[in-house]
């Protein structure tokens, strides 16, 4: 084997992370003047590692990302990392709509001790204005910015790009090792995990809709960002560890159980509103989302805090 052969042999093992485990996307907590209150964060972080958690999403759809500055975005992985000191992996969303942006939040990411960054596609125009070539370039900007691993995060809904197995494969040679499925089509979740397997190529696969778990581990993924595990770590762990152990029948009721909880979560916009008051209610005061997010109404706060007590969870 050649040096040169050698040398990227090294680096593709590099820049491999395998998630493994239940990773929330930590929900970023805000003072009423707008800042991010970084006591209520750390309170946040302890209360789910002392629930079991495998790992921390940040930076993600739940953590209100394109709300952030960048500096904002960079001083709230410095809080996670300090507080968690190594005590689980941490993996940073690094995406905006400007590759140099992106390559900034990776190589603060990688400085950080991130185990990997993952990225959605350059937002707004990859709805419609980027071709594969540009997003391609993108992603390489990423995987050559540092040493550490860059997954795909998959989320259609957020960029307008739909990820096809053959653009995935596209992804892979230029240095992608990585997939965290937000898409919500477990066919084609499946059609990736086989064109992979069928061609030998290692990679992580993780799943971002929690209804879709049960589904998921039986076809191979390893990890999980699930979102309800702000609010219901030991739900979501417990479920992780009943699909290990291959309980078809416990898995499916708490399966059941979480999908539940996930619609419960939708009752006023996107799901991660919920999980502030999910966490209220539970005693842990997480302050309140930013604008022009709003908290609750008094209605739909009762009416979740009522289900979630005759599904036994409060």
């Amino acid at each position: 084997m050649n040096t040169v052969m050698v040398k990227q042999k090294e680096n593709k093992m590099k820049k491999f992370y395998r998630m493994e485990g239940m990773f929330p996307p930590l929900i970023t907590p805000f003072k009423d003047s707008g800042e991010i209150d970084e006591k209520k964060l750390k309170k946040l972080i302890n209360f789910l590692l002392e629930k079991g958690v495998h790992g921390l999403f940040i930076g993600g759809s739940y953590g209100s990302y394109p709300l952030l500055t960048m500096e904002e975005r960079k001083k709230l992985a410095e809080m996670v990392f300090a507080e968690v000191n190594e005590r689980v992996p941490v993996i940073v969303q690094v995406a905006t709509p400007c590759t140099a942006h992106s390559v900034e939040l990776t190589k603060h990411a990688a400085d950080l001790g991130a185990k990997a960054v993952a990225s959605v596609y350059p937002y707004y125009y990859s709805a419609f204005a980027y071709d594969e070539k540009d997003l391609l370039g993108y992603f390489k900007a990423l995987v050559d910015a540092s040493d550490i691993a860059v997954h795909l995060y998959n989320n259609p809904k957020a960029t307008g790009y739909a990820t096809s197995t053959k653009f995935l494969l596209k992804l892979n040679e230029v240095g992608v090792t990585g997939l965290k499925d937000s898409a919500g089509d477990i066919m084609l979740l499946s059609e990736h995990i086989r064109e992979f397997r069928n061609r030998g190529i290692d990679f992580s696969f993780a799943i971002g809709t929690t209804g879709m778990l049960l589904a998921g581990m039986a076809l191979g993924v390893t990890g999980c960002v699930a979102g309800t595990a702000n609010a219901l770590p030991e739900l979501m762990v417990e479920l992780y560890n009943t699909l290990l152990k291959k309980n078809l029948e416990e898995s499916a009721a708490i399966q059941l159980k979480v999908i539940e909880v996930r619609k419960l979560q939708n009752i006023q916009g996107f799901r991660p509103v919920a999980c502030y008051s999910m966490l209220k209610m539970r005693g842990l005061d997480m302050g309140t989302c930013r604008k022009p997010w709003r908290e609750l109404d008094p209605e739909n706060y009762k009416i979740v805090e009522q289900r979630l007590r005759e599904l036994g969870l409060l």
